[in-house]
């Protein structure tokens, strides 16, 4: 399904939507499943401003900085239009922030940005920083475990709504109620066929050529799709399952 975004806004800037809850969190142990997890993917909602530098929000942090957090996943941003989507075609009941993101967007005169309307490489106005679309997020397995939905990982990728990253160009305080404006939208893929490809359609040789055209396709994804085109598909159970602790 792809979204109309909405029209101009004021003196020719486009406000896209706007920040309904800005989330951290710390890194805790959780006991998810019978399974002792460390992880900062429980995060809060933050009354007032809160800056956002190059390796993300004060105040959030990431167990795992091998695949979370860092630069080019400063941040986590997620469609509220979705949670309704969830509940209506899927029969689950997510609270806001189930999705562990850092950002979720609301709707400006009923449409939004979304998977299917962000590109790699957009620039955003967010608050006092600028931030841009870096890609989208590859939803694993802890995911499943917080909420005991051993299908909701696949169900992500299936329905595409994962959510996307973002780097930060310029630091600044963002909070609730603050405008997403845009600056800049390159002619590049979008989040939704970045996502399809890299993680759903493994076997589309023709879509991974498409994307390796990409200017902004990030480098260690650049690869994956170079091997898959020389025949070799990577193997995902660690993010899938876990399988790899």
């Amino acid at each position: 399904m792809t979204r109309r975004l909405p029209r101009a806004y004021g003196g020719g800037m486009e406000i896209l939507a706007r920040i309904a809850a800005v989330r951290v969190g710390r890194v805790q142990t959780h006991l998810w499943e019978g399974r002792e997890v460390s992880s900062g993917a429980v995060k809060h909602a933050i009354d007032g401003p809160v800056h956002l530098g190059p390796l993300g929000f004060d105040g959030d942090e990431q167990a795992d900085t091998a695949v979370h957090g860092g630069p080019e996943k400063a941040a986590l941003l997620y469609a509220a239009h979705h949670y309704p989507r969830w509940h209506a075609e899927r029969s689950l009941a997510m609270p806001d922030g189930g999705f562990f993101e850092n950002l979720t967007l609301a709707d400006v005169d009923g449409a939004g940005p979304d998977e299917t309307t962000v590109v790699l490489g957009e620039t955003w106005r967010i608050g006092g920083a600028v931030v841009q679309v870096s890609q989208p997020r590859s939803p694993c397995w802890k995911l499943a475990k917080r909420w005991g939905i051993p299908s909701l990982v696949l169900d992500v990728q299936e329905t595409g709504w994962s959510g996307w990253y973002v780097r930060v160009l310029e630091p600044g305080a963002v909070a609730a109620g603050d405008a997403v404006e845009l600056l800049e939208r390159p002619d590049e893929p979008t989040v939704a066929e970045v996502a399809r490809v890299m993680n759903r359609d493994k076997r589309d040789l023709d879509g991974a050529r498409r994307l390796l055209a990409s200017q902004q396709l990030p480098q260690r994804w650049r690869q994956k799709l170079e091997k898959r085109l020389a025949g070799a598909v990577e193997d995902d159970s660690a993010r899938l399952n876990g399988t790899s602790g």
